[in-house]
């Protein structure tokens, strides 16, 4: 528990790791701290829970990360594919903008030439 609060890099989650791990001193379960701090949404304790009474809490674990690497991917998905767009018009406006000062002054000159 100690490397896991070490990796987190969040002082709060560190915290809840720390009294998560005091309480399994004391003879509690894992998930009993965790619910208490409400700093993990009902799912992810739900499905620890889930994994300390089936003895399977490692697979638990590994599923909970699995769905957060699914929607991370997700998201990232969905800013990519509204980036994408957006980097499209900018490059339209920037080209325009080096088309037009490139024919305005040819357009000058044939105004004053014509």
């Amino acid at each position: 528990m100690d490397i896991v609060k070490n990796v987190v890099g969040n002082v709060i989650i560190g915290g809840v790791i720390s009294r998560a791990k005091e309480s399994i001193a004391r003879g509690e379960t894992i998930v009993s701290e965790l619910k208490k701090s409400k700093e993990f949404p009902p799912i992810v304790t739900h499905m620890i829970s889930i994994g300390e009474t089936s003895g399977s809490l490692e697979e638990m674990l590994f599923n909970v990360a699995d769905a957060y690497d699914d929607e991370v991917e997700t998201t990232i998905d969905g800013l990519t594919s509204i980036l994408e767009p957006l980097i499209i018009i900018i490059m339209g406006i920037v080209v325009g903008f080096i088309v037009l000062s490139i024919l305005m002054p040819i357009f000058q000159i044939n105004r004053f030439a014509g």
